[in-house]
């Protein structure tokens, strides 16, 4: 199998090169952009030269399909995506496509599964507008045509904007819609993005659950004021609300009854901005999440509480609007026990363990059973240029979701 690691390894470098922004140090590849639209051809072509026939749908979902023996047989599918975050690594998501493009190229060269085997690259799962995972929204019919107008980037770009520059139709993507009969199970092999397969030195981690987020922007309104000649007890300062606020949040993160919720605020912006000038305006970007729904619910709710006291007592005004509200996944026993089994079959060490971070197969869950196979990362680094996993790890996590999709595909 040194090909497997050989193959991926130099993929992974070449689809790298696709960058808009190379002199960052980092990569950045959004979703429907020229060097996005470039890395799909290219992720294509390694699809056709896999033997796998491509469809491109109506919102920019990338599909290649192996035939079953049995072409009445719902598929198993598996793949990630290959869009990034600015300045990124060049494992996140791209190794779910790559891998799952020379698993079954080497499922193939083993002869025919009973049941197809389909790869898909997700359009959007970074939050470029906001929402990530945007391409599997549309598949699972949760996000709508009237979205595309709404939801748009930091330049103020609308997703129907931004399909209609790569030659898309936003008013076409309910034929993008998933039929989920066809779909058997939904594998996504995913680099950790954390660090507890490298604390542990196992090399494999079979996915149990996906925790969910919660994520909102909460913008608080004061009075912008000379900050020299305004007494102290005579502010609204809205940037010191929101500190409290944080520090709050903090707090509920880690009182959380169920101990696994994370609260964060990932981003903080105050306006005018002047040294002088006390902030009439704060913005607080904010991310609940965990696999209990009620436990991360309750922070939630108390969160929205302790907003509205600081906010009363410090004479503010005080508005929350929600980006994301999703539901924390158990992943499927039908996947859990195939990649329990192809584990085994290989004699590789695995743990069962929760995903932090979403992903596609967390919104692909509405639909179809899902599963995940997580390979370390160094240092828990992701999001980042740092972020790595080596060769080996890799190769392996190709062989277990090659076997995990032979047990899958294989099962009537």
């Amino acid at each position: 199998m040194s090909g497997v690691t050989v193959g991926v390894n130099a993929q992974i470098d070449e689809l790298s090169q696709i960058n808009s922004d190379p002199a960052a140090g980092g990569i950045t590849r959004e979703v429907f952009t020229p060097e996005y639209m470039a890395a799909n051809d290219y992720v294509s072509n390694l699809m056709q030269d896999a033997g796998l026939a491509v469809h491109l749908d109506a919102f920019g979902n990338l599909f290649g399909r192996l035939e079953g023996s049995d072409p009445t047989a719902a598929a198993i599918m598996t793949g990630s995506h290959i869009d990034t975050t600015l300045n990124a690594g060049r494992f996140d998501g791209v190794l779910g496509v790559l891998g799952a493009i020379e698993a079954v190229r080497q499922l193939s060269s083993e002869g025919p599964t009973l049941r197809a085997i389909e790869v898909v690259v997700f359009a959007g799962e970074e939050p470029r507008f906001g929402s990530g995972c945007i391409g599997s929204r549309v598949l699972t019919g949760q996000l709508s045509r009237q979205d595309l107008d709404t939801m748009k980037d930091s330049a103020g770009i609308s997703i129907a904007e931004a399909m209609r520059g790569v030659g898309l139709s936003p008013d076409q993507i309910a034929e993008a819609r998933l039929d989920g009969s066809r779909v058997k199970a939904f594998v996504e092999l995913h680099i950790e993005q954390g660090s507890v397969l490298e604390r542990l030195g196992v090399p494999i981690g079979v996915v149990t659950h996906i925790a969910a987020p919660h994520d909102m922007v909460v913008t608080i309104r004061g009075a912008a004021a000379h900050a020299g000649a305004t007494p102290m007890n005579a502010r609204r300062d809205a940037l010191a609300g929101a500190v409290e606020a944080a520090v709050e949040l903090e707090r509920l993160g880690r009182e959380s009854p169920s101990g696994t919720t994370v609260a964060t605020v990932g981003a903080i912006s105050a306006s005018p901005g002047a040294i002088n000038v006390i902030p009439g305006e704060a913005e607080l970007k904010v991310d609940i999440r965990d696999r209990d729904l009620s436990a991360r619910d309750a922070v939630a709710d108390a969160f929205v509480a302790e907003l509205e006291s600081i906010t009363r007592r410090r004479g503010l005004e005080l508005e929350i609007s929600t980006i994301a509200r999703d539901t924390p996944v158990a992943c499927s026993s039908l996947i859990v026990d195939a990649a329990r089994a192809a584990c085994n079959e290989l004699a590789v060490e695995y743990v069962e363990i929760t995903s932090g971070a979403y992903h596609d197969a967390m919104l692909m869950s509405a639909e179809v059973p899902v599963g995940m196979i997580f390979v370390p990362s160094a240092g828990g680094i992701s999001h980042s240029p740092l972020e790595y996993s080596a060769s080996e790890d890799i190769d392996r996590g190709v062989r277990v979701l090659a076997g995990t999709l032979r047990v899958l595909a294989d099962t009537a």
